[in-house]
């Protein structure tokens, strides 16, 4: 399934959830481009500014922010971000 490349995934390299992010996007063969907030303050701003978290992953879609990950550890999102990429087509 290839999408179109305007996804991006807000993360960081020392987050588990953004690698297992990365991976189920790749594994579904989803471009996308990371965005490491560890790396770019201004990224870590803008994901706080429009989600009121500094909670990773976060997947923007088109002008949606989906979050890539469930709060306390619950099991992974996949059906929703499938869904909200799938939109994006």
């Amino acid at each position: 399934m290839a999408e179109k490349s305007s996804i991006l995934l807000y993360g960081a390299t020392w987050c588990p959830d953004c690698t297992r992010a990365s991976r189920f996007l790749d594994e579904h063969e989803i471009v996308y481009q990371k965005v490491d907030i560890s790396e770019d303050p201004q990224a870590a701003l803008e994901l706080e500014r429009q989600t009121g978290k500094r909670g990773i992953p976060f997947l923007v879609v088109g002008d949606r922010w989906v979050r890539a990950y469930t709060p306390g550890g619950g099991e992974f999102p996949a059906a929703e971000i499938l869904a909200a990429v799938t939109l994006d087509e």
